[in-house]
């Protein structure tokens, strides 16, 4: 895992797997731990958590305003969680929705930042986040592409490069036909950062073919239970499958290989048994004059090669054959 984070999450041979912990933690400390375990287990790079204050985010009439206040992550929190998830060889970072929380993940000595899809518009938020100097993960959900041009216009101006854009869509969960995974693709073309993906939907699969697309990170939220209550556990992975999936992610990125054509030597062993070749179809005497009935193209891969077999037809054997051996070109020499 060595490099900065930034360069892992560019490196080209290995998907930067996020275990997205939100509040799926319930105001609990030792239920993150065992997030976090989960996570580790996986071989996943990253947790994330959510920075909210409950007051800064929305009315206090809100019907969620009770619930996201319970889910608040306490100051004290942030240096331990830190510590916790190096301690298991992960990242942590978290999504900070006010100036508040921000300066909460600067003192713990976050080493990334994300913006969510919510706050792509928030652009004094986007360029005082930026400014810190950080690596910064920003989600693409409910954007336009001129929408995103502006937020990663306003990331930029700061003189911060060390961007990466998610592409998400955010329903919770998110149903496949609205994902529409080319638009990572479209993404890459269009702008000079890593693409990853931020997924909402209840599969794996999904997070694996935006691998096979190109992603280099993969945004997942993780939970002990669906069954849970909170805003984000029911679109979450259980352990098994948060498992299952990063397992996957790491099996695509060694099938994708390099794009180049090559014959691995396994393959040039396996040429010898499976590739056709010329064989006698019965036994020939010395003299022979080979017709198309007395050639077989069977295996192995002994004899002359299948493109020579209307060369060799009406050619004269120099030495008998038995039914089933090769013909070669020292069956037409003395």
């Amino acid at each position: 895992m060595a490099g900065s984070v930034f360069q892992r999450i560019a490196d080209p041979a290995r998907t930067f797997v996020i275990a997205e912990l939100g509040s799926n933690h319930n105001g609990d400390f030792a239920m993150v731990l065992r997030l976090m375990d989960v996570a580790q287990k996986a071989g996943a790079d990253a947790v994330k958590f959510q920075s909210f204050l409950a007051d800064q985010l929305l009315k206090r009439d809100s019907p969620d305003y009770a619930m996201l206040k319970s889910l608040e992550l306490p100051r004290d929190w942030y240096p331990r969680l830190k510590k916790e998830a190096a301690n298991r060889g992960l990242v942590f970072f978290s999504t900070a929705t006010n100036d508040v929380t921000l300066g909460w993940l600067q003192e713990a000595g976050a080493e990334l930042y994300k913006i969510a899809s919510p706050n792509l518009t928030h652009l004094p938020l986007i360029r005082k986040t930026a400014s810190i100097g950080k690596p910064v993960i920003m989600s693409t959900g409910m954007a336009t592409l001129q929408q995103i041009d502006e937020a990663v216009q306003a990331f930029t101006a700061t003189g911060n490069n060390e961007l990466c854009l998610l592409h998400c869509v955010s329903e919770y969960p998110a149903r496949p036909e609205s994902i529409n995974l080319r638009v990572i693709p479209t993404l890459q073309a269009r702008y000079p950062y890593p693409v990853g993906f931020s997924d909402h939907t209840l599969d794996i699969g999904t997070s694996i073919g935006a691998v096979a697309l190109g992603a280099r990170a993969i945004e997942k939220h993780l939970t002990l239970d669906r069954a849970m209550k909170g805003p984000d556990h029911h679109y979450a992975l259980e352990p098994a499958e948060f498992i299952a999936m990063t397992q996957n992610i790491r099996a695509v990125e060694a099938a994708l290989g390099t794009g180049v054509k090559t014959v691995s030597a396994a393959e040039q062993e396996k040429s010898q048994l499976y590739w056709r070749s010329l064989h006698a179809a019965r036994d020939l005497k010395v003299g022979a004059v080979l017709t198309a009935d007395d050639i077989s193209v069977v295996r192995p891969n002994d004899g002359l090669h299948p493109r020579h077999l209307e060369e060799v037809i009406g050619t004269k054997i120099k030495h008998a054959l038995k039914e089933g051996q090769a013909i070669t070109w020292d069956s037409f020499k003395e």
